[in-house]
C-alpha cells in the first residue's frame, strides 16, 4: 500500500512538472512581444532624452536594436534552461516510477 502511495505522489509531481513546462512554453511568446512593445512605447515617450544621449538617430537605432536583442536573447536562454531543468527532473521521476512499477520476478531453481 505504501508503494502505491509513493507511485501516485511521483505521478502527480511528474504531471505538475509537465504542466509547468507547457505554461512556460505558452507564455514565452507573449512575454517577448510585451517586452518589445514596452521598449517601443518607452522609446516613443523618452525619445528626446535618448536622442540627446545617443546623438544622431543611426546610433540611437543601433543601440536600441542591440539592447532589445540582448535582453530578448537572455530571456529566451533563461527560459530554455529552465525548461531543460524541468524536463530532466521529469525524466528522473519517470525512471523512478519505472523502477517502482516493474514486476519483481523470483527466480526458481528447477
Amino acid at each position: 500500500m505504501d508503494k502505491n502511495k509513493e507511485i501516485l505522489n511521483k505521478q502527480k509531481r511528474q504531471n505538475e512538472i509537465k504542466k509547468e513546462i507547457k505554461e512556460i512554453k505558452k507564455k514565452l511568446p507573449s512575454f517577448l512581444i510585451g517586452f518589445i512593445f514596452f521598449t517601443v512605447v518607452s522609446l516613443y515617450f523618452l525619445e528626446e532624452k535618448f536622442y540627446l544621449f545617443f546623438g544622431n538617430s543611426v546610433d540611437f537605432v543601433r543601440a536600441i536594436v542591440i539592447l532589445l536583442g540582448v535582453f530578448s536573447l537572455g530571456f529566451v536562454l533563461k527560459s530554455y534552461l529552465k525548461i531543460k531543468k524541468k524536463e530532466k527532473e521529469s525524466k528522473a521521476i519517470g525512471s523512478q516510477l519505472y523502477k517502482l512499477q516493474k514486476l519483481e520476478v523470483d527466480q526458481k531453481n528447477e
